[in-house]
C-alpha cells in the first residue's frame, strides 16, 4: 500500500461550494471549510454540501476543518464526520487550546481503531504556550497567522512580528515528529511576496503551506519540492561520506560532517517521496 506523502499545499474552499471542492487538481489537499468560511447563518446548509460531497466519489485528498469544539457547531461537526461512509483524509481542528481537545476528536472519531489524521491550527497565545503538549497529541501542525496577529493587536502578514510563533511551531514539530504547515499568504496579486515567503518558511523547517486561492498554488509545490540540484547535491554529499567511511570529509570547499549528512538523507527522502 503506498502512503500518501507530506502534503505541500493545502488550499481552502468554504463547505457551501461543492463544485470547487475539485476545481484544482494541482493542491496536494483540498481543505474544506466548515469555519470561517461559512458564515453563522448557514452552518446548517454547510454541513449539508459535505454530507453530500463525500456520498460521491472522492478522487483527491481531502481535509475538513471544523469548528472549535467549544462551540455547538464544533460538536455538530463531529456528529457529521462520525456520520460517514467515506471520510476525509485529515480533519483541521481550528482555535484548539489544549492537547485534551485533540483527544476527544481522536477518540469520538475512532473507527476500527483508525481515525483521520489531526491537524491543529495554532491561532491563539494560549496554543502556542502549550505547543509542546499540543504537538505530541496531533498529527500535524497549522500556523493560523491572523487570528494569532488579531489576538495580539498587530499587523495580519507580518513576517518579523510572527517569526517567533513560526519558529517555535517548528520546533515542536520536529521535536514531535510530525509535519508543520505555514500561514496562507494573504495578498493574492503578489507572486514575489508569496514566493519569497515560501522560501523563508521552507528555510525555518515548514513542510509546506496553506493556500487562500488556486493560483498559489503552483508556486507553493514548486518552492517545496526539492529541486534537481539540491538532490544532487544532498546524493553527492551521502556519496562523500560513505567513501570517507562517515569520517568528516571534503566536498569541494565544503566540510562534510554528520549533520550535513543527516540534512541530506531526510531531502532525498522527501525527494524521492515526491517522485524525484
Amino acid at each position: 500500500m503506498m502512503i500518501n506523502p507530506t502534503p505541500r499545499s493545502l488550499l481552502y474552499c468554504s463547505a457551501l461550494y461543492p463544485g470547487q471542492y475539485a476545481k484544482n487538481n494541482l493542491t496536494d489537499v483540498m481543505v474544506i471549510d466548515l469555519e470561517d468560511g461559512v458564515p453563522l447563518p448557514q452552518k446548517v446548509q454547510a454541513r449539508l454540501c459535505v454530507e453530500q460531497f463525500y456520498r460521491g466519489h472522492v478522487s483527491q485528498r481531502t481535509a475538513l476543518r471544523i469548528n472549535p469544539l467549544r462551540d455547538n457547531h464544533g460538536l455538530l461537526d463531529l456528529l457529521l464526520v462520525q456520520s460517514l461512509d467515506q471520510r476525509p483524509e485529515f480533519i483541521v481542528m481550528a482555535m484548539t487550546e489544549a492537547a485534551a481537545e485533540i483527544d476527544i476528536v481522536r477518540a469520538n472519531l475512532s473507527r476500527d481503531g483508525e481515525s483521520p489524521k489531526i491537524l491543529v491550527t495554532v491561532e491563539t497565545p494560549a496554543c502556542l504556550r502549550d505547543i509542546h503538549t499540543i504537538a505530541s497529541s496531533a498529527d500535524g501542525l497549522i500556523f493560523g497567522s491572523a487570528d494569532y496577529a488579531a489576538s495580539l493587536g498587530v499587523t495580519i502578514g507580518g513576517w518579523a512580528n510572527m517569526l517567533h510563533a513560526r519558529a517555535s511551531i517548528v520546533s515542536a514539530g520536529s521535536a514531535a515528529r510530525i509535519p508543520v504547515f505555514d500561514t496562507a499568504y494573504f495578498k493574492l496579486d503578489d507572486e514575489m511576496g508569496l514566493l519569497q515567503e515560501c522560501r523563508d518558511v521552507r528555510e525555518l523547517g515548514f513542510s509546506g503551506k496553506t493556500a487562500i486561492h488556486p493560483k498559489q498554488i503552483s508556486t507553493i509545490n514548486e518552492v517545496f519540492t526539492p529541486s534537481v540540484a539540491e538532490y544532487e547535491h544532498a546524493l553527492a554529499i551521502v556519496q562523500a561520506s560513505e567513501n570517507s567511511g562517515e569520517k568528516i570529509t571534503k566536498l569541494k570547499n565544503l566540510m562534510v560532517g554528520p549533520p550535513f549528512v543527516k540534512q541530506a538523507r531526510k531531502l532525498i527522502q522527501r525527494a524521492q517521496e515526491l517522485g524525484r
